[in-house]
Protein backbone atom coordinates (compact mmCIF):
# COMPACT_ATOMS: atom_id res chain seq x y z
CA UNK A 1 0.00 0.00 0.00
CA UNK A 2 1.95 3.63 -1.05
CA UNK A 3 1.65 5.86 2.34
CA UNK A 4 -0.55 8.65 2.45
CA UNK A 5 1.08 12.37 3.08
CA UNK A 6 -0.50 11.76 6.75
CA UNK A 7 1.65 8.68 7.51
CA UNK A 8 5.01 9.82 5.58
CA UNK A 9 4.41 13.18 7.83
CA UNK A 10 4.54 10.68 11.03
CA UNK A 11 7.12 8.49 9.70
CA UNK A 12 9.51 11.71 8.95
CA UNK A 13 11.78 12.14 12.02
CA UNK A 14 11.03 14.68 14.83
CA UNK A 15 12.14 16.24 17.47
CA UNK A 16 8.93 16.27 19.36
CA UNK A 17 8.13 12.76 18.62
CA UNK A 18 11.53 11.92 19.81
CA UNK A 19 10.98 13.74 22.92
CA UNK A 20 7.88 11.74 23.45
CA UNK A 21 9.40 8.15 22.86
CA UNK A 22 12.23 8.80 24.90
CA UNK A 23 10.10 9.87 27.95
CA UNK A 24 8.17 6.58 27.34
CA UNK A 25 11.30 4.87 27.17
CA UNK A 26 12.59 6.64 30.58
CA UNK A 27 8.98 5.41 32.32
CA UNK A 28 9.47 2.13 31.21
CA UNK A 29 13.01 2.08 32.72
CA UNK A 30 11.46 3.74 35.78
CA UNK A 31 8.61 1.19 35.70
CA UNK A 32 10.94 -1.87 35.90
CA UNK A 33 13.41 -0.24 38.49
CA UNK A 34 10.68 0.25 41.18
CA UNK A 35 9.26 -3.31 39.52
CA UNK A 36 12.50 -4.36 40.94
CA UNK A 37 12.64 -2.53 43.90
CA UNK A 38 9.48 -4.37 45.08
CA UNK A 39 10.20 -7.71 44.38
CA UNK A 40 13.39 -7.44 46.63
CA UNK A 41 11.50 -5.88 49.18
CA UNK A 42 9.01 -8.75 48.97
CA UNK A 43 11.66 -11.23 48.76
CA UNK A 44 13.36 -9.67 52.19
CA UNK A 45 10.00 -9.52 53.69
CA UNK A 46 9.31 -13.33 52.65
CA UNK A 47 12.63 -14.52 54.42
CA UNK A 48 12.20 -13.23 57.81
CA UNK A 49 8.07 -12.63 58.02
CA UNK A 50 8.99 -9.44 59.99
CA UNK A 51 6.14 -7.85 59.14
CA UNK A 52 3.62 -10.97 60.07
CA UNK A 53 5.69 -11.78 63.37
CA UNK A 54 5.58 -7.91 64.42
CA UNK A 55 1.87 -9.48 64.06
CA UNK A 56 1.94 -12.39 66.19
CA UNK A 57 4.38 -10.33 69.15
CA UNK A 58 1.66 -7.50 69.75
CA UNK A 59 -1.08 -9.61 69.96
CA UNK A 60 0.63 -11.71 72.48
CA UNK A 61 1.81 -9.45 74.31
CA UNK A 62 -1.66 -7.52 74.48
CA UNK A 63 -3.07 -10.86 75.75
CA UNK A 64 -4.01 -10.85 79.98
CA UNK A 65 -2.30 -13.69 81.84
CA UNK A 66 -4.96 -16.14 82.82
CA UNK A 67 -7.66 -14.96 81.56
CA UNK A 68 -8.79 -16.99 78.56
CA UNK A 69 -12.67 -15.46 77.84
CA UNK A 70 -10.74 -12.44 77.55
CA UNK A 71 -7.82 -13.30 75.80
CA UNK A 72 -10.02 -15.75 72.84
CA UNK A 73 -12.28 -12.13 72.64
CA UNK A 74 -8.72 -10.22 71.60
CA UNK A 75 -7.81 -12.66 69.36
CA UNK A 76 -11.63 -13.20 67.30
CA UNK A 77 -12.03 -9.09 67.31
CA UNK A 78 -8.05 -9.21 65.68
CA UNK A 79 -8.80 -12.10 63.41
CA UNK A 80 -12.29 -10.22 62.23
CA UNK A 81 -10.46 -7.10 61.92
CA UNK A 82 -7.64 -8.51 60.00
CA UNK A 83 -9.45 -10.40 57.54
CA UNK A 84 -11.76 -7.64 56.80
CA UNK A 85 -9.08 -5.23 56.29
CA UNK A 86 -7.83 -7.85 53.81
CA UNK A 87 -11.08 -7.78 51.98
CA UNK A 88 -10.89 -4.43 51.29
CA UNK A 89 -7.37 -4.18 50.63
CA UNK A 90 -5.90 -5.01 46.98
CA UNK A 91 -3.94 -8.03 48.17
CA UNK A 92 -2.35 -10.59 45.69
CA UNK A 93 -3.94 -13.69 47.67
CA UNK A 94 -7.58 -12.62 49.50
CA UNK A 95 -8.23 -15.69 51.50
CA UNK A 96 -8.48 -14.93 55.32
CA UNK A 97 -5.34 -14.92 57.20
CA UNK A 98 -5.50 -18.06 60.52
CA UNK A 99 -5.49 -17.22 63.87
CA UNK A 100 -4.88 -19.80 67.06
CA UNK A 101 -4.22 -19.21 70.58
CA UNK A 102 -2.99 -21.70 72.98
CA UNK A 103 -2.05 -21.53 76.81
CA UNK A 104 1.58 -22.91 77.37
CA UNK A 105 0.42 -26.77 78.17
CA UNK A 106 -0.93 -27.24 74.80
CA UNK A 107 -5.20 -26.12 75.30
CA UNK A 108 -6.41 -24.76 72.60
CA UNK A 109 -8.15 -21.68 73.60
CA UNK A 110 -8.99 -20.69 69.92
CA UNK A 111 -8.66 -22.05 66.27
CA UNK A 112 -9.81 -20.76 62.76
CA UNK A 113 -12.15 -22.97 61.32
CA UNK A 114 -8.98 -24.27 59.01
CA UNK A 115 -6.65 -24.97 61.81
CA UNK A 116 -9.16 -26.92 64.11
CA UNK A 117 -7.97 -30.41 64.17
CA UNK A 118 -4.47 -29.45 63.35
CA UNK A 119 -1.43 -29.98 65.71
CA UNK A 120 -0.24 -27.26 67.63
CA UNK A 121 2.90 -25.62 66.39
CA UNK A 122 6.48 -25.73 67.87
CA UNK A 123 8.30 -22.98 69.73
CA UNK A 124 8.76 -19.21 68.78
CA UNK A 125 9.19 -18.57 65.41
CA UNK A 126 8.32 -18.34 61.58
CA UNK A 127 7.95 -20.81 59.06
CA UNK A 128 5.78 -21.91 55.89
CA UNK A 129 2.90 -24.63 56.82
CA UNK A 130 0.80 -26.48 54.83
CA UNK A 131 -2.98 -26.23 55.77
CA UNK A 132 -5.68 -27.84 54.28
CA UNK A 133 -3.39 -28.44 51.27
CA UNK A 134 -2.53 -24.85 50.43
CA UNK A 135 0.94 -23.51 51.54
CA UNK A 136 0.84 -20.52 54.17
CA UNK A 137 3.17 -18.26 56.48
CA UNK A 138 3.12 -18.86 59.59
CA UNK A 139 4.56 -16.74 62.76
CA UNK A 140 4.36 -17.84 66.37
CA UNK A 141 5.18 -15.76 69.48
CA UNK A 142 4.63 -16.70 73.41
CA UNK A 143 4.30 -14.25 76.08
CA UNK A 144 2.03 -13.93 79.26
CA UNK A 145 1.98 -17.45 79.15
CA UNK A 146 0.09 -17.62 75.86
CA UNK A 147 1.49 -19.13 72.28
CA UNK A 148 -0.35 -17.10 69.45
CA UNK A 149 0.17 -18.10 65.62
CA UNK A 150 -0.87 -16.12 63.12
CA UNK A 151 -0.66 -17.38 60.06
CA UNK A 152 -1.29 -15.99 56.12
CA UNK A 153 -1.70 -17.19 52.71
CA UNK A 154 1.79 -17.55 51.12
CA UNK A 155 2.00 -15.72 48.12
CA UNK A 156 4.12 -17.13 44.80
CA UNK A 157 6.72 -14.72 42.97
CA UNK A 158 4.32 -14.91 39.48
CA UNK A 159 1.00 -14.03 41.49
CA UNK A 160 3.18 -10.66 42.54
CA UNK A 161 4.48 -9.17 39.49
CA UNK A 162 0.23 -8.39 38.03
CA UNK A 163 0.39 -6.91 41.96
CA UNK A 164 2.97 -4.91 41.80
CA UNK A 165 2.05 -3.39 37.93
CA UNK A 166 -1.52 -2.69 39.31
CA UNK A 167 0.14 -0.77 42.04
CA UNK A 168 2.44 1.25 40.01
CA UNK A 169 -0.12 1.95 36.93
CA UNK A 170 -1.86 4.12 38.56
CA UNK A 171 0.53 6.97 40.19
CA UNK A 172 2.74 6.65 36.39
CA UNK A 173 -0.05 7.35 34.40
CA UNK A 174 -0.65 10.47 36.59
CA UNK A 175 2.78 11.54 36.40
CA UNK A 176 3.21 10.96 32.77
CA UNK A 177 1.13 14.18 31.54
CA UNK A 178 2.69 16.20 34.11
CA UNK A 179 6.33 15.21 32.89
CA UNK A 180 5.39 15.55 29.23
CA UNK A 181 3.48 18.60 29.00
CA UNK A 182 6.48 20.79 30.60
CA UNK A 183 9.38 19.11 28.26
CA UNK A 184 6.89 19.05 25.33
CA UNK A 185 6.30 23.07 25.92
CA UNK A 186 9.72 23.38 26.22
CA UNK A 187 10.81 21.60 22.84
CA UNK A 188 8.20 23.37 20.75
CA UNK A 189 9.14 27.09 22.23
CA UNK A 190 13.08 25.78 21.58
CA UNK A 191 12.39 25.15 18.00
CA UNK A 192 10.73 28.09 17.39
CA UNK A 193 13.89 30.17 16.38
CA UNK A 194 15.01 27.17 14.60
CA UNK A 195 11.14 28.00 12.45
CA UNK A 196 12.10 31.42 12.16
CA UNK A 197 15.83 31.15 11.06
CA UNK A 198 13.92 28.84 8.49
CA UNK A 199 11.59 31.51 6.83
CA UNK A 200 14.45 34.22 7.29
CA UNK A 201 16.05 31.79 4.90
CA UNK A 202 13.18 31.77 2.32
CA UNK A 203 12.85 35.09 2.55
CA UNK A 204 16.07 36.41 1.34
CA UNK A 205 16.75 37.05 -2.04
CA UNK A 206 18.99 35.13 -4.29
CA UNK A 207 21.65 37.80 -4.28
CA UNK A 208 21.16 38.80 -0.29
CA UNK A 209 24.41 37.52 1.57
CA UNK A 210 24.06 39.76 4.30
CA UNK A 211 24.14 38.26 7.83
CA UNK A 212 20.80 37.01 9.04
CA UNK A 213 21.09 39.12 12.73
CA UNK A 214 18.55 36.65 14.29
CA UNK A 215 19.56 37.52 17.44
CA UNK A 216 18.78 33.31 18.89
CA UNK A 217 18.59 33.65 22.74
CA UNK A 218 19.85 29.85 22.90
CA UNK A 219 23.61 29.10 23.85
CA UNK A 220 23.05 25.76 21.72
CA UNK A 221 21.32 27.68 18.49
CA UNK A 222 24.08 30.90 18.34
CA UNK A 223 26.87 28.52 16.78
CA UNK A 224 24.25 27.17 14.03
CA UNK A 225 23.45 31.24 13.51
CA UNK A 226 27.34 32.00 13.47
CA UNK A 227 28.46 29.14 11.01
CA UNK A 228 25.44 30.39 8.61
CA UNK A 229 26.80 33.91 8.48
CA UNK A 230 29.92 32.68 7.94
CA UNK A 231 29.05 30.32 4.78
CA UNK A 232 26.90 33.70 3.52
CA UNK A 233 30.16 35.54 4.38
CA UNK A 234 32.27 33.10 2.29
CA UNK A 235 29.35 32.83 -0.31
CA UNK A 236 29.59 36.81 -0.85
CA UNK A 237 33.45 36.88 -1.08
CA UNK A 238 33.17 33.44 -3.54
CA UNK A 239 30.40 35.41 -5.83
CA UNK A 240 32.90 38.86 -5.66
CA UNK A 241 36.00 36.79 -6.33
CA UNK A 242 34.20 35.49 -9.74
CA UNK A 243 32.80 38.45 -10.76
CA UNK A 244 36.21 40.03 -10.40
CA UNK A 245 37.57 37.05 -12.00
CA UNK A 246 35.07 37.57 -15.08
CA UNK A 247 36.18 41.33 -15.57
CA UNK A 248 39.24 40.38 -15.27
CA UNK A 249 40.03 37.39 -17.41
CA UNK A 250 37.46 39.78 -20.17
CA UNK A 251 40.15 42.87 -19.66
CA UNK A 252 42.92 40.68 -20.19
CA UNK A 253 41.92 39.17 -23.34
CA UNK A 254 40.55 42.14 -24.99
CA UNK A 255 43.97 43.30 -25.82
CA UNK A 256 45.41 40.27 -27.30
CA UNK A 257 41.71 39.70 -29.57
CA UNK A 258 42.31 43.43 -30.55
CA UNK A 259 45.83 42.58 -31.63
CA UNK A 260 44.28 39.84 -33.79
CA UNK A 261 42.02 41.65 -35.06
CA UNK A 262 44.21 44.52 -35.82
CA UNK A 263 46.79 41.94 -37.77
CA UNK A 264 44.24 40.22 -39.51
CA UNK A 265 43.48 43.88 -41.07
CA UNK A 266 46.62 44.56 -41.73
CA UNK A 267 47.40 40.65 -43.39
CA UNK A 268 44.52 41.07 -45.38
CA UNK A 269 45.74 44.56 -46.89
CA UNK A 270 49.61 44.16 -46.54
CA UNK A 271 51.66 43.63 -50.18
CA UNK A 272 53.76 40.44 -50.67
CA UNK A 273 56.41 42.28 -48.66
CA UNK A 274 54.78 43.13 -45.44
CA UNK A 275 52.93 40.05 -45.35
CA UNK A 276 55.34 37.89 -43.38
CA UNK A 277 55.76 40.16 -40.93
CA UNK A 278 51.92 40.71 -39.96
CA UNK A 279 51.28 36.67 -40.62
CA UNK A 280 54.23 36.72 -37.62
CA UNK A 281 52.51 39.14 -35.43
CA UNK A 282 49.56 37.64 -36.22
CA UNK A 283 50.64 33.90 -34.68
CA UNK A 284 52.02 35.89 -31.70
CA UNK A 285 48.96 37.59 -30.82
CA UNK A 286 47.11 33.92 -31.28
CA UNK A 287 49.87 32.26 -29.19
CA UNK A 288 49.24 34.88 -26.43
CA UNK A 289 45.58 34.61 -26.50
CA UNK A 290 45.47 31.09 -26.77
CA UNK A 291 47.98 30.70 -23.61
CA UNK A 292 46.03 33.19 -22.18
CA UNK A 293 42.63 31.00 -22.46
CA UNK A 294 44.45 27.74 -21.39
CA UNK A 295 45.64 29.35 -18.31
CA UNK A 296 41.91 30.50 -17.02
CA UNK A 297 40.77 27.42 -17.94
CA UNK A 298 43.47 25.72 -15.77
CA UNK A 299 42.85 27.72 -12.76
CA UNK A 300 39.14 27.33 -13.32
CA UNK A 301 39.76 23.80 -13.09
CA UNK A 302 41.71 23.88 -9.86
CA UNK A 303 39.47 26.46 -8.33
CA UNK A 304 37.54 25.29 -5.69
CA UNK A 305 38.38 21.67 -6.82
CA UNK A 306 39.30 18.81 -4.16
CA UNK A 307 42.39 16.83 -4.39
CA UNK A 308 42.84 15.22 -7.89
CA UNK A 309 43.30 11.41 -8.86
CA UNK A 310 47.07 10.31 -6.97
CA UNK A 311 49.64 7.79 -9.26
CA UNK A 312 52.57 5.90 -8.59
CA UNK A 313 55.47 7.91 -10.74
CA UNK A 314 58.97 8.78 -10.87
CA UNK A 315 58.94 12.37 -9.86
CA UNK A 316 62.71 12.92 -11.23
CA UNK A 317 61.43 11.17 -15.06
CA UNK A 318 58.48 13.84 -14.65
CA UNK A 319 60.03 16.54 -13.50
CA UNK A 320 62.68 15.84 -16.54
CA UNK A 321 59.70 15.35 -18.90
CA UNK A 322 58.25 18.90 -17.79
CA UNK A 323 61.81 21.11 -17.84
CA UNK A 324 62.25 19.38 -21.57
CA UNK A 325 59.11 20.82 -22.47
CA UNK A 326 60.31 24.31 -21.61
CA UNK A 327 63.91 24.12 -22.55
CA UNK A 328 62.61 25.52 -26.22
CA UNK A 329 61.42 28.76 -24.57
CA UNK A 330 64.26 28.73 -22.05
CA UNK A 331 66.89 28.64 -25.10
CA UNK A 332 65.22 31.28 -27.14
CA UNK A 333 65.86 33.69 -24.47
CA UNK A 334 69.70 32.55 -23.45
CA UNK A 335 68.41 30.65 -20.07
CA UNK A 336 70.58 28.15 -18.89
CA UNK A 337 68.04 25.48 -16.84
CA UNK A 338 70.00 22.84 -14.66
CA UNK A 339 67.99 19.99 -12.71
CA UNK A 340 69.43 19.12 -9.57
CA UNK A 341 67.62 15.43 -8.18
CA UNK A 342 68.43 12.02 -7.10
CA UNK A 343 68.47 9.05 -9.14
CA UNK A 344 65.17 8.35 -8.74
CA UNK A 345 62.21 9.19 -6.32
CA UNK A 346 59.21 7.25 -6.56
CA UNK A 347 55.93 8.70 -4.75
CA UNK A 348 51.96 8.74 -5.45
CA UNK A 349 50.80 12.51 -6.51
CA UNK A 350 48.48 14.14 -8.24
CA UNK A 351 50.57 14.59 -11.29
CA UNK A 352 48.22 17.09 -13.17
CA UNK A 353 48.32 19.84 -9.79
CA UNK A 354 52.07 19.02 -9.78
CA UNK A 355 52.73 19.58 -13.63
CA UNK A 356 50.59 23.14 -13.14
CA UNK A 357 53.38 23.86 -10.29
CA UNK A 358 56.10 23.32 -11.77
CA UNK A 359 55.30 24.18 -15.58
CA UNK A 360 54.11 28.11 -14.71
CA UNK A 361 57.15 28.64 -11.93
CA UNK A 362 59.60 28.00 -15.12
CA UNK A 363 57.50 30.00 -17.25
CA UNK A 364 57.16 32.40 -14.85
CA UNK A 365 61.37 32.56 -14.26
CA UNK A 366 62.14 32.55 -18.26
CA UNK A 367 59.55 35.33 -18.72
CA UNK A 368 61.10 37.58 -15.91
CA UNK A 369 64.92 36.63 -16.42
CA UNK A 370 66.91 38.24 -18.83
CA UNK A 371 69.17 36.10 -21.42
CA UNK A 372 71.90 35.18 -20.02
CA UNK A 373 70.40 33.92 -16.39
CA UNK A 374 70.79 30.57 -15.14
CA UNK A 375 67.42 28.92 -13.37
CA UNK A 376 68.44 25.72 -11.25
CA UNK A 377 65.62 23.15 -10.55
CA UNK A 378 66.41 20.88 -7.08
CA UNK A 379 63.49 18.02 -6.41
CA UNK A 380 64.29 15.63 -3.04
CA UNK A 381 62.13 13.96 -0.48
CA UNK A 382 62.99 13.13 3.16
CA UNK A 383 61.20 13.24 6.29
CA UNK A 384 58.03 12.26 4.10
CA UNK A 385 57.84 15.83 2.62
CA UNK A 386 58.93 16.73 -0.89
CA UNK A 387 60.82 19.64 -1.75
CA UNK A 388 60.44 21.48 -4.78
CA UNK A 389 63.38 24.30 -5.11
CA UNK A 390 62.78 26.61 -8.43
CA UNK A 391 65.73 29.62 -8.03
CA UNK A 392 67.23 31.64 -10.35
CA UNK A 393 69.70 34.85 -10.37
CA UNK A 394 67.07 37.55 -12.03
CA UNK A 395 65.90 40.78 -11.15
CA UNK A 396 63.80 39.51 -7.92
CA UNK A 397 60.68 40.61 -6.86
CA UNK A 398 60.87 43.78 -4.20
CA UNK A 399 59.43 42.86 -0.68
CA UNK A 400 57.19 45.30 -1.14
CA UNK A 401 55.49 42.89 -3.51
CA UNK A 402 56.26 39.50 -2.56
CA UNK A 403 52.51 39.18 -1.00
CA UNK A 404 50.64 40.08 -4.00
CA UNK A 405 52.38 38.33 -6.79
CA UNK A 406 50.07 34.94 -6.29
CA UNK A 407 46.91 37.04 -6.73
CA UNK A 408 45.24 36.90 -10.43
CA UNK A 409 46.54 38.96 -12.98
CA UNK A 410 49.00 40.80 -11.29
CA UNK A 411 52.43 41.90 -12.69
CA UNK A 412 55.40 42.91 -11.08
CA UNK A 413 55.60 47.19 -11.02
CA UNK A 414 58.10 48.13 -13.85
CA UNK A 415 58.17 44.80 -15.74
CA UNK A 416 58.66 44.22 -19.47
CA UNK A 417 57.63 40.73 -19.47
CA UNK A 418 54.43 39.32 -21.62
CA UNK A 419 51.90 37.20 -19.94
CA UNK A 420 48.57 37.97 -18.04
CA UNK A 421 49.64 37.35 -14.23
CA UNK A 422 48.20 34.21 -13.74
CA UNK A 423 50.84 31.63 -13.68
CA UNK A 424 51.55 31.85 -9.71
CA UNK A 425 48.07 32.03 -9.28
CA UNK A 426 47.77 28.94 -10.77
CA UNK A 427 50.96 27.54 -8.50
CA UNK A 428 48.65 28.61 -5.46
CA UNK A 429 45.80 26.78 -6.47
CA UNK A 430 47.44 23.57 -7.38
CA UNK A 431 49.29 23.65 -4.11
CA UNK A 432 46.11 24.20 -2.04
CA UNK A 433 45.24 20.90 -4.07
CA UNK A 434 48.17 19.02 -3.07
CA UNK A 435 48.15 20.19 0.90
CA UNK A 436 51.56 22.08 -0.19
CA UNK A 437 52.61 25.38 0.44
CA UNK A 438 55.16 27.75 -1.25
CA UNK A 439 57.59 30.01 0.18
CA UNK A 440 59.70 33.29 -1.11
CA UNK A 441 63.45 33.13 -0.72
CA UNK A 442 66.66 34.39 -1.87
CA UNK A 443 67.84 33.29 -5.39
CA UNK A 444 71.10 32.37 -6.67
CA UNK A 445 74.20 33.91 -5.67
CA UNK A 446 72.67 36.80 -3.98
CA UNK A 447 70.44 37.53 -6.51
CA UNK A 448 67.21 37.10 -8.27
CA UNK A 449 64.33 34.84 -6.24
CA UNK A 450 63.77 31.51 -5.16
CA UNK A 451 60.33 29.32 -4.93
CA UNK A 452 60.76 27.00 -2.44
CA UNK A 453 57.56 24.57 -2.35
CA UNK A 454 57.01 21.46 0.39
CA UNK A 455 54.41 18.66 -0.54
CA UNK A 456 53.10 15.73 1.82
CA UNK A 457 55.01 12.91 0.50
CA UNK A 458 53.34 9.36 -0.34
CA UNK A 459 55.99 7.61 -2.01
CA UNK A 460 55.38 4.40 -3.69
CA UNK A 461 57.01 2.53 -6.73
CA UNK A 462 57.08 4.41 -10.01
CA UNK A 463 55.19 3.19 -13.12
CA UNK A 464 56.44 3.38 -16.42
CA UNK A 465 59.99 4.25 -16.72
CA UNK A 466 61.00 3.01 -13.66
CA UNK A 467 64.82 1.45 -13.80
CA UNK A 468 64.18 -1.34 -11.33
CA UNK A 469 61.78 -4.06 -10.74
CA UNK A 470 58.60 -3.93 -8.35
CA UNK A 471 61.27 -5.28 -5.26
CA UNK A 472 63.94 -2.81 -5.99
CA UNK A 473 61.11 0.19 -6.16
CA UNK A 474 60.16 -1.11 -2.87
CA UNK A 475 63.11 -1.12 -1.37
CA UNK A 476 63.43 3.20 -2.27
CA UNK A 477 60.23 4.14 -2.13
CA UNK A 478 61.01 6.12 1.45
CA UNK A 479 58.45 6.91 3.96
CA UNK A 480 55.16 7.29 3.38
CA UNK A 481 53.88 11.22 4.23
CA UNK A 482 51.27 12.31 6.15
Amino acid sequence: MKPTAAMRGWLQPSLARRLVLALLVAFGLAWCALMVESYLNFRREVSDLHGLAAVAQVLAETLPAGDERTAVAIVQASESQFNAHRRRAPVPDPRDMLFRLDDLQGHTAHASPLLQGEPAPGGPGHATVRVAGRDYWSAVHEARGWRVQVLTPAIDDLAMVPFFNAELLRPMLIAFPFVLLPAWLAVRRGLRPLRELSHAVQARAPDDFSPLALRLRYAELQPLEAAFDALLERARLGLQREKGFVQDAAHELRTPLAVVAAQAHRLAHAGADERPAAQHALERAVARASHLVQQLLTLAALDGSGAGQARAVDLVEEARAILIAVAPRAGERGIEVSFESPDQLPARLDMAAFHSVLENLLNNACAYCPPGSRVVVALQGEGGRLRLTVADDGPGIAPRERQRVFERFYRGAGTAASGAGLGLSIVRQALDRLHGHIALGPGLDGAGVGFTVELPWQAGAAEAGARADGATAAAVAGPSGA
